[in-house]
């Protein structure tokens, strides 16, 4: 059975905070790479995702119950912190962080690094995931969206079923530009200094090796 058939169900749950009424959505996905996500939102807008990796997608009927499992105790985990929490939001996305800090997304642990404005997500051939993102960069940075395409070879085709590229980050243009390749995907991270210590490409290669080594 192929993969795409073998998706498991996902769970969603409303939770009351004061005034506000928080969305808590949980779900598996194999693309760009199997993992389990759980995000937290406030009328709409993502407060915070939760996220952990699988070391393979789903290959059985049997595998997907377990991962439905899964889903269902880390739903509840995330559903009883927002609940536990009585001090705001702020202080309830600081407990999701501390108590789920192997779960953080990629973007999530290079948005830790001092500096980052924003992260523009790409396929693996130099296509904008989303077209409002790639009419912001083309304004932004015009000279490097029309080399875009050829940039991203720096980073060489894996063989496979699959397409992948080698992972890795390369600066582009540096302490403003950053070309970041985690296989299945590629993005483009832009940064403004607010230090003199952070030295950005290893802060994002460091980010991308503990993604990829924790879980």
């Amino acid at each position: 059975m192929s993969v795409r058939n073998l998706i498991p169900n996902g769970r969603t749950s409303r939770v009351k905070k004061g005034d506000a009424s928080l969305q808590v959505q949980t779900e598996y996905a194999f693309r760009p790479y199997p993992r389990l996500t759980t995000t937290v939102l406030n009328d709409g807008q993502v407060l915070h995702k939760i996220e952990k990796k699988l070391e393979r997608p789903i290959e059985s009927v049997e595998e997907q119950s377990e991962i439905e499992r899964m889903i269902k105790r880390q739903h509840a985990d995330v559903v009883s912190i927002i609940e536990e929490n009585v001090s705001g939001k702020p202080a309830m996305i600081q407990v999701l962080k501390e108590s789920h800090s192997d779960y953080l997304t990629l973007a999530d642990r290079i948005k830790a690094i001092p500096g980052v404005q924003r992260i523009f997500d790409l396929d693996n051939e130099g296509n904008f995931l989303r077209h409002e993102n790639a009419e912001q960069f083309r304004k932004a940075y015009s000279a490097v969206f029309k080399g875009l395409k050829e940039l991203i070879e720096i980073f060489s085709m894996i063989p496979g079923v699959t397409m992948t590229r080698e992972k890795g980050v390369y600066e582009v243009e540096k302490d403003r530009l950053y070309l970041v390749s985690c296989g299945d995907e590629v993005c483009v991270v832009t940064v403004k200094r607010v230090d003199e210590t952070t030295v950005y490409e290893q802060a994002i290669k460091k980010a991308v090796e503990d993604f990829f080594s924790d879980g």
